[in-house]
């Protein structure tokens, strides 16, 4: 028996091997080794980090080119613009109104920005907000702006519903399950269908939905109502319930009614620990309560900032805290894992190829950051000629970057096909993660910058993989059949 073990085993060894040979070039000085240095810079990326605050009101001037520009400079490429329609509580929006938020989004395009938004009808408990057939009309007044610069959108806010647009207070009877529902899909009907929205309990998602189940990789990105509906929490650490954003007892809420007995802070944030890994999750914290005793420092923001995949804060409230961080000392991590980080740790590809033949292509790299991406982006292995030439050609992964969780290492392991008319000489090999968006594709500031030093072309939005592949007629190699071919991009 243990005889006939042993052969199986060496049967098992000897298909393995056979399977990685197969895959390998036959010789192993066809490959190129490349070890990259990871650096601890702090740089802009999109749709991560500390944003900034601009209230939006109908005195409120366009957003300012130039202080975008600046917030560009101290790393942050999101801008939150809580929009003031209080004035139409009993009317349309103005045409004025939505001619500032056109300047608004066609500001964000020009500056490599990008924003997150809510509106809402009342800044204190006990204003007004609209009724139910009023906002859903203000909505519809929405869609087309909402389309046509959907590229800049990063995230929208639920808002609409009671004081600050919170989803607590309502005057118009809004924080009932069903209107909640009725609003919350109405919002997401009227947004590209690859955005989310941001709610602001993660009792309100279950209730919303029914469900108590976390998104599960099956149905991440799917573009269902629930997949599309992620979290804010506008009171982080800043009391041991986030000032009602967890339900207990003591929370008088009756938007909770219904789920008073089942939720626990602890199960809620397992839950949304959970739920984070596929849809956004961001806020602000607040001024620290009486009870919050330690909670907001440097050791429990890491903690949590982690557990519940955080991609961006407000780095203007609250002070309080935030400075807290700066003077215990993790203010600069907290600025470089909000989100993705993606450092590159090593590759292999091929030295060599013959025009029509097979480019092997392993690299290794891991998600430093906080969290995934949440909206959609583009991989592209890019060859460009290395003699100053315009000749490029890209090849998209099969990949999803928002699979692509923090803390974990990400391979990317293809062989792809080198054109058979591409003309003989080096080749510069870099990787390039652009917005897909055809308004932004080909713009720098748009694409995601990799945690290396000594990578990032400023002018090109590219990563350089420090890798120069030779195309030539007397190469060896293997001929290229499968369906990952490179495309010219540049003639």
């Amino acid at each position: 028996m243990n005889r006939y073990f042993q052969t199986s085993a060496i049967v098992a060894l000897i298909i393995v091997l056979l399977i990685t040979w197969q895959h390998q070039p036959k010789n192993d000085q066809e490959l190129a080794l490349v070890k990259y240095e990871a650096t601890d810079e702090i740089f802009p990326n999109p749709e991560r980090g500390f944003y900034r605050f601009a209230p939006g009101t109908p005195a409120s001037p366009p957003l300012d080119a130039d202080t975008l520009l600046g917030y560009r400079q101290h790393a942050q490429t999101l801008v939150f613009r809580p929009y003031l329609i209080r004035d139409f509580r009993e009317s349309d929006i103005s045409a004025e109104y939505l001619d500032k938020m056109r300047q608004d989004f066609e500001t964000l395009r020009r500056t490599g920005m990008k924003t997150l938004f809510k509106f809402r009808y009342s800044t204190a408990i006990g204003q007004p907000d609209a009724p139910l057939e009023r906002v859903l009309a203000h909505l519809d007044q929405l869609e087309p702006l909402f389309r046509e610069y959907g590229d800049v959108i990063a995230v929208a806010q639920g808002g609409f519903i009671g004081a600050w647009g919170e989803w607590h207070a309502s005057t118009n009877d809004l924080t009932t399950t069903e209107n909640m529902r009725i609003i919350s899909r109405k919002l997401m009907d009227v947004l590209p269908k690859d955005r989310h929205i941001q709610i602001r309990y993660p009792a309100a998602k279950m209730q919303i939905y029914e469900s108590m189940d976390p998104i599960g990789e099956q149905e991440a990105f799917n573009s269902s109502y629930k997949s599309r509906t992620g979290h804010h929490n506008d009171c982080f650490l800043a009391s041991p319930t986030d000032v009602g954003t967890y339900w207990v007892g003591q929370f008088s809420d009756p938007l909770f009614d219904d789920m008073r007995d089942t939720l626990s802070i602890g199960w809620q944030k397992y839950y949304l620990s959970l739920d984070t890994r596929y849809v956004p999750m961001g806020g602000e914290t607040c001024n620290p309560r009486p009870d919050a005793g330690d909670r907001y420092h440097c050791e429990t923001a890491l903690l949590e900032l982690d557990q519940m995949n955080y991609s961006f804060l407000n780095y203007n409230y609250s002070r309080r805290i935030l400075d807290t961080w700066v003077e215990q000392g993790c203010m600069p991590e907290v600025e470089r894992r909000l989100g993705y980080r993606f450092a590159m740790r090593n590759g292999s590809f091929s030295r060599t190829v013959a025009p029509g033949g097979t480019f092997h292509f392993d690299l290794e790299l891991m998600n430093e950051g906080f969290a995934a991406p949440y909206n959609p982006r583009t991989v592209q292995v890019v060859l460009r000629s290395a003699d100053g030439a315009t000749r490029m050609v890209t090849a998209d992964l099969p990949v999803d970057p928002r699979t692509w969780q923090g803390g974990e290492s990400i391979r990317l392991q293809y062989d792809l096909g080198i054109p058979s008319d591409l003309p003989a000489g080096e080749y510069d090999v870099l990787l390039n993660l652009p917005d897909p968006a055809d308004e932004l594709r080909d713009k720098p500031a748009f694409s995601v910058r990799l945690a290396n030093t000594g990578t990032w072309e400023d002018g090109t939005g590219f990563n350089s993989l420090n890798h120069r592949l030779i195309i030539g007629t007397g190469s060896a190699g293997d001929p290229y059949k499968g369906e990952l071919l490179f495309k010219q991009a540049v003639e």
